[in-house]
């Protein structure tokens, strides 16, 4: 009987011993799964604080999560820009820029872009204006306007561009909103001015809008792309630009039917 009993708590002690070896097998697989998945972490984390940019100093893990959600979501505002400044592929050929083709659809309506400071001065001008006016883009930037239109002109000119922001010393955007269009008719003169013959001028419409410019530059930057990205930025200390389309009020075509 005594043997039976001794046996039997053997066999007892040896099943207890079985399981605390398996569960000891059970947490050394546990702590080696959990071990190489922390170091697998870890390595992410640093791979991920490498990729920041700006990034000259080791970093907690809280710092790294939170400038890639930053990263993140400044990465997507961008995205949405440029989706909303890219033309439809169904209205222009594939093999054409985004710019070429708003050049091309610029030359057939017969206009151009411009943008000028609220004192004339051109800050841009696309290349359509000299198979319009024969002028280079280069010959018309930094200088103002109002030195292209005949002296009866370029007074009633100054008036409509500065009458939107004679009322405020700063213009407000509810200021800008009321009053951002304008639309005019002026003669601009073609070619370079020959004080041997006498000037010809084109007669063109404006149709444009203000705009509110941050930072805008003294030396001027002959970019359609720059122009129009800052004319989006809305400032209260802004300056402010119209930047229009410039029709020719004849279009070249009918000027051509009436010479024939």
């Amino acid at each position: 009987l005594m043997y039976l009993l001794c046996r039997d708590d053997c066999s007892i002690f040896d099943e207890f011993m079985e399981e605390d070896e398996k569960d000891q097998a059970k947490r050394k697989s546990r702590n080696k799964s959990e071990k190489k998945r922390r170091d697998q972490f870890n390595v992410l984390f640093k791979e991920l604080g490498t990729m920041l940019p700006g990034n000259n100093r080791k970093m907690i893990k809280s710092t790294i999560l939170q400038k890639s959600i930053d990263f993140l979501h400044k990465h997507k505002e961008n995205s949405a820009q440029s989706e909303s400044a890219e033309i439809r592929q169904d209205w222009k050929p594939p093999f054409l820029s985004n710019e070429e083709f708003t050049q091309l659809m610029l030359e057939a309506l017969d206009g151009f872009f411009l943008a000028i400071m609220t004192d004339g001065n051109i800050i841009y001008v696309s290349e359509s204006v000299m198979s319009l006016l024969e002028h280079l883009p280069s010959d018309l930037l930094d200088q103002n306007l109002l030195n292209f239109l005949p002296e009866g002109e370029q007074s009633d000119v100054f008036k409509a561009l500065t009458s939107h922001v004679m009322d405020e010393l700063i213009p407000t955007p509810d200021c800008l909103k009321s009053k951002n269009h304008l639309e005019f008719c002026c003669h601009m003169l073609r070619g370079a001015f020959n004080p041997e013959q006498p000037a010809v001028y084109e007669y063109v419409r404006f149709i444009g809008d203000f705009k509110l410019l941050k930072n805008v530059p003294d030396s001027t930057r002959n970019s359609f792309e720059g122009v129009i990205l800052q004319s989006l930025q809305s400032s209260l200390e802004g300056r402010v630009c119209l930047v229009a389309t410039v029709r020719m009020a004849k279009p070249q075509f009918i000027k051509m039917e009436l010479l024939h």
